[in-house]
């Protein structure tokens, strides 16, 4: 990958570079030890298939440059460890999640790093505005098929995860035709289009797609380890530290939960030696009722009651304070990756007429009902409280 001099002034800010710290798939790699991959070599791979993709759709320079400028800075508000914990965005900063974050970087609005942000300024001298490469980054952009080259049902942040995420966790359910998929999209009347001869490359997608959520980005260990650290970052906050955690890398993060001492530390010694807490109950939707459902999303919205519900449970059990985690996976689902659930690209059939992709094969249909991930609830705690768990959670958590 050869990348011109007008692009490496963006790498070569410290913004950028503070992404080498940031793993990609967060504690994944206690599951699947390859995966250490970081949101940097994530970043430049997106940023090459959006140069691919713009020559294969014969954009003019200036589109397709600023499709580059937008799919290389689309992830540089990342916070530690990912999407980890940017539940606690919505609650406790003044950012809904990371993409917030990325555009105010871009627009010079936040400063990420100790020196002066030169991130605007760059995106001046190249001649673009950094408002445009931020509505881009938050899929507000005024044209519908860049903002769909960026922020769309098949778009080259996907086409690039997907592909490096099967790699390096050597999962092959990720693995996807990207070559295919890149010659077979077209712009017809201001919007992207897959072209008919494309579907199964698509197809292959979505199927990889929604394999991958189940497989990875949902699996059960990976969730309790994650859930762990929100506990501890959580515990820190309310005590009138770390305000800053989203700025840090993951090294530093778990450093300065150590030094706090007490329970962060704890929590942070029990990762690093892979000593997690385990599933006491694991609950899919098929064992729930319509109330129950509606419980646990109420609990998912308010972590005040949710962390009412792991104190009641710990008090029941007498286990300490943040040694029981409850886990809910679908409205988080919708809210960390809601395209997971939308297949509403268009396809142009040989006649010239478009279509959704839903109308034109059923495959797609399927993939949007298929529950992902299996599971709707864990509650996870030390081993030697698992059974004590089992015997009281239902009356704790639908009380």
């Amino acid at each position: 990958m050869k990348v011109p001099e007008e692009i490496m002034k963006l790498v070569e800010t410290p913004e950028f570079q503070r992404l080498r710290g940031i793993k990609q798939l967060g504690l994944a790699s206690l599951v699947y030890p390859g995966a250490n991959h970081t949101r940097f070599e994530h970043s430049l791979g997106t940023w090459y298939l959006a140069r691919r993709l713009s020559q294969e759709l014969e954009l003019p320079s200036d589109e397709a440059m600023l499709i580059q400028l937008a799919a290389l800075l689309h992830d540089i508000g990342h916070g530690p460890f990912s999407h980890t914990l940017e539940r606690i965005y919505r609650e406790k900063l003044e950012f809904h999640d990371h993409m917030d974050v990325s555009r105010g970087i871009v627009e010079g609005k936040i400063e990420m790093c100790e020196s002066p942000n030169e991130i605007p300024e760059i995106l001046e001298e190249l001649g673009f505005k950094p408002q445009e490469v931020g509505d881009l980054i938050t899929g507000v952009y005024r044209e519908k098929y860049l903002r769909m080259i960026i922020h769309g049902d098949i778009d080259v942040d996907q086409l690039d995860y997907l592909t490096r995420d099967a790699h390096y966790t050597g999962v092959a359910h990720g693995i996807i035709d990207l070559e295919r998929l890149l010659t077979v999209m077209k712009v017809i009347n201001g919007e992207l289009v897959i072209d008919e001869k494309g579907i199964e490359a698509v197809e292959g997608m979505l199927v990889a797609r929604s394999l991958m959520y189940s497989r990875v980005y949902f699996h059960r260990t990976v969730k309790i380890a994650e859930g762990m650290l929100i506990r501890a970052v959580e515990y820190a906050l309310d005590e009138g530290d770390l305000g800053e955690f989203w700025k840090m890398t993951d090294d530093r993060l778990l450093v300065e939960l150590e030094d706090l001492g007490g329970y962060p530390s704890d929590i942070v010694k029990r990762i690093r030696q892979r000593k997690l807490f385990k599933a006491a109950v694991v609950i899919g939707p098929e064992d729930l009722t319509s109330e129950e459902k509606r419980a646990l999303t109420s609990l998912y919205r308010s972590s005040k009651k949710r962390q009412e519900k792991e104190l009641e449970l710990a008090d029941k059990i007498g286990a300490r304070e943040g040694e029981v985690i409850l886990e809910l996976s679908i409205p988080e689902l919708i809210l960390s990756e809601p395209r997971l659930k939308q297949v509403e690209v268009n396809v142009i059939l040989k006649d010239g007429t478009i279509e959704p992709i839903a109308k034109v094969t059923p495959l797609a249909s399927a993939i949007k009902r298929r529950q992902t991930p299996r599971w709707v609830l864990i509650i996870a705690t030390p081993k030697e409280f698992i059974e004590k768990i089992r015997s009281v959670w239902r009356n704790v958590i639908f009380d």
